[in-house]
């Protein structure tokens, strides 16, 4: 009988995101093919692990996957994990899962950890559809054709971007997703985490280039929608909803992003949260 891949996803930042099931298939299987033994090896000492590892990154997975695919088919177990985060999104994995398939060896996902969900959840932008871009090219027709979809898709953007390129690519988002609110996180679940609210108007606090950035583009609707329609406000108890709940924001916190965001005045968006907690109390007591 065949092994089993299993595809882990591990801390984005905080160790102690690891969740339980992860942390027991790091202890089981006969080995871990991760992307940085180095940064792996920081992972396992803090949870007392001790495991053979085999390098596996964008430059060697394709001599690699088929010697692993061989040792799986002779029945060892391989955990597959990168520098952090759900392997094979932006990050080296997908070959070797390809082969695994292909050879008739289970594979299964050990979920937890991505930086585009954690964006995506304490956002506020409404996120029940969204395109994930990965990294923007570094240059060329590449990277102009990369904008030029970006500029084209009504959906909630969310991509990576490198901290010695972000300010570049930044300024580019600004202009071909011009008024659509923008979003960076910087260090998601780590001790420096920190956000930063863009606006094609108002820009933004100084971004400091340091660490890992998920840029976070919300729906194009304009100013003018957004002060005309009803829509606005509801679309603004939502996001305030969101980072409330997610325990990531105060609610003073919450108000001054969602009105920055949405370019409403705080106290537009003060009534309207006000509004839909005075409903929201009327309706429970009028359930039996």
């Amino acid at each position: 009988m065949p092994g089993t891949l299993f595809v882990v996803a591990t801390p984005i930042g905080n160790l102690e995101d690891l969740s339980f099931r992860a942390l027991r298939t790091l202890r089981e299987v006969d080995v871990i093919a991760a992307e940085d033994t180095r940064r792996t090896s920081k992972l396992l000492a803090h949870y007392e692990i001790r495991k053979s590892m085999v390098s596996l990154h964008e430059h060697n997975e394709h001599r690699e996957a088929p010697r692993l695919a061989a040792r799986l088919e002779r029945g060892e177990s391989i955990a597959l994990v990168t520098d952090a985060g759900t392997p094979g999104i932006s990050d080296p994995g997908a070959h070797l899962v390809h082969l695994a398939r292909e050879r008739g060896v289970p594979v299964s996902p050990i979920p937890g950890p991505s930086a585009v969900m954690a964006a995506l959840s304490v956002s506020g932008f409404p996120a029940g559809q969204f395109v994930f871009l990965g990294f923007p090219p570094r240059s060329g027709s590449a990277r102009r054709a990369w904008f030029t979809r970006a500029q084209a898709e009504p959906s909630v953007i969310v991509l990576f971007e490198a901290p010695h390129r972000v300010m570049k690519t930044l300024s580019e988002v600004v202009i071909v997703c011009a008024e659509r609110p923008i979003q960076i996180h910087r260090e998601l679940s780590k001790i420096n985490e920190q956000l930063v609210i863009y606006t094609n108007k108002s820009g933004g606090d100084a971004v400091k280039e340091l660490g890992e950035f998920v840029i976070v583009v919300g729906t194009a609707v304009s100013t003018d929608e957004y002060r005309d329609d009803a829509t606005a406000l509801a679309t603004a108890v939502e996001m305030f909803g969101c980072m409330t709940k997610s325990g990531s924001f105060d609610e003073a916190a919450a108000v001054a992003l969602t009105s920055k965001a949405l370019e409403l005045s705080e106290q537009e968006v003060r009534k309207a949260v006000k509004k839909h907690k005075i409903a929201e109390n009327q309706r429970r007591q009028s359930l039996p």
